[in-house]
């Protein structure tokens, strides 16, 4: 799967190798997740025994291994009302 959005490419390879350009800064990283900003817009990376690989803020790369589940640009939340009332 490979996905371009104005100059960045994101590649996941077998769900399991992951690899992005256009990353402006890595915002918060544990082995469930990634967060970054890419070109301004946040991405939430979701899965497990996720490890980064390499990132250059230089060039805006980044690579990560694991297991991925799910990508989510944008940062949308529910309505306030929604998540009080569970």
């Amino acid at each position: 799967m490979s996905n371009q959005i104005e100059n960045n490419t994101l590649t996941l390879e077998s769900q399991r190798k992951l690899s992005m350009t256009g990353v402006d800064t890595v915002d918060g990283f544990s082995e469930q997740y990634i967060n970054l900003t890419v070109s301004g817009k946040k991405v939430k990376i979701i899965g497990e025994n996720i490890k980064i690989a390499s990132f250059n803020k230089q060039s805006g790369t980044l690579s990560a291994d694991g297991l991925f589940f799910e990508i989510k640009y944008g940062n949308k939340k529910k309505p306030i009302l929604k998540r009080i009332l569970k």
